[in-house]
């Protein structure tokens, strides 16, 4: 224990005296930052495709279609954000689910007696619904 002492008091006082006799040194370096500009490709999603796979998922469900539908005179699920798919199937398996969501949700009703649209702007994706 004495000599677990001892050493303790040997590094401080070595420490101490370091810190005494160091000097401080203050430096200007001038750099100079290259920044690459990296394009990275656009994301290509064919809302057209989506929009067309989503009302024959609807349609075989036993929904029906209903073009007169519109974001403005009717209900709406949650709508899907498309910026966060990178890929068309990404998109059309969030819009089925969907769906089954609103099946889910009403199953109350007889999927016949449910209208739907699928409306598709550059923002988001609505299922509607009537």
């Amino acid at each position: 224990m004495k000599r677990f002492a001892i050493i303790m008091i040997a590094l401080i006082a070595i420490n101490s005296s370091v810190a005494i006799n160091s000097v401080e040194a203050k430096t200007s370096v001038k750099t100079t930052k290259i920044v690459r500009s990296v394009k990275h490709p656009k994301k290509k999603i064919n809302i057209k495709l989506v929009r067309k796979r989503l009302i024959t998922y609807g349609k075989r469900k036993g929904m029906i279609y209903s073009s007169k539908l519109s974001v403005s005179n009717s209900s709406w699920m949650p709508p899907i954000c498309v910026k966060y798919y990178d890929k068309t199937t990404g998109l059309i398996s969030a819009g089925r689910e969907s769906i089954r969501d609103l099946l889910d949700y009403y199953e109350r009703y007889e999927p016949g007696e449910i209208a739907f649209n699928v409306v598709a702007s550059k923002k988001y994706l609505y299922i509607l619904y009537g």
